[in-house]
């Protein structure tokens, strides 16, 4: 899949309805690295665990800094070098109907790659194969390019990438995202949005030490599920209460046990 959108509302988890952008210690970094690598025609690779905001961090600072020369991708894993290939030239404008034979392809990707910087970002890039790889470098040790790459992905990825001798030792930033400190949850989750504006600091800290561990994906799982309560008309209490917390958590899973017994909400 190749995109050049913007960043959206769709990019938050469930689609929460409300949930805002908000800029960590992490995404500024990110920024930071975006900036230099495409200054530089450098090679960045974004790695961490799921949820953590490494994908919007990256979509949000190639929109901000290179808005008409970069261009995002995501694949299932797997995807063959050829359809790979396929895929890009499309991106880089080859018109439908030309002849997708690999020399064709190639020469069209590298000549249209010379003709000005750009920037190529691979999101799940854990999905991609080592010739896949391998064929990312060669395009970017290619001297008559002025391409800087992204390559977003897993912990075990950046494991796999360390292997790859030829490859990593061409990454110019490594940036690892980990979950947010507290003082960063205390700091983002009030203006993340409205159902948390008012939730204490103590409480805060509470939920994100019981369940949401830092973690952007499971802050938007408990405040979608505090959202549906709030839109239920049967429901008689829909103010946050850390009673309630634990109903929501206790259904969100059943491995959770917010300090004390709860049958749930449902």
């Amino acid at each position: 899949m190749h995109s050049r959108e913007a960043s959206s509302p769709d990019d938050h988890y469930l689609r929460l309805k409300g949930a805002c952008l908000r800029p960590t210690r992490a995404s500024r970094l990110t920024h930071h690295h975006l900036t230099n690598i495409q200054k530089h025609a450098g090679l960045l690779c974004v790695y961490g665990g799921y949820g953590l905001g490494k994908t919007v961090a990256v979509k949000t600072g190639l929109h901000d800094t290179a808005p008409t020369t970069a261009h995002r991708f995501q694949y299932a894993p797997g995807i063959p070098q050829q359809d790979f290939k396929i895929d890009l030239a499309a991106a880089l404008g080859l018109h439908e109907g030309v002849t997708e034979s690999r020399r064709t392809l190639e020469r069209f990707i590298s000549t249209t790659l010379a003709k000005q910087p750009l920037t190529l970002a691979f999101d799940e890039a854990q999905g991609l194969s080592n010739h896949i790889l391998e064929y990312i470098r060669s395009l970017w040790d290619d001297p008559t390019n002025r391409l800087a790459v992204v390559l977003v992905g897993s912990d075990t990825f950046y494991r796999r990438l360390r292997r790859l001798g030829s490859f990593s030792n061409r990454i110019t930033d490594w940036q690892h995202y980990t979950p947010l400190r507290p003082d960063e949850v205390l700091e983002t989750m009030p203006t993340y949005h409205p159902l948390l504006t008012q939730i204490s600091h103590q409480d805060l800290q509470w939920l994100d030490d019981m369940a949401c561990h830092g973690n952007f994906r499971n802050w938007a799982k408990f405040t979608h599920h505090l959202q549906l309560i709030v839109d239920d008309k049967a429901r008689t209490e829909t103010a946050f209460s850390r009673r309630l917390a634990r109903e929501i958590l206790t259904d969100m899973d059943r491995a959770i046990h917010p300090d004390d017994d709860s049958g749930g909400y449902l």
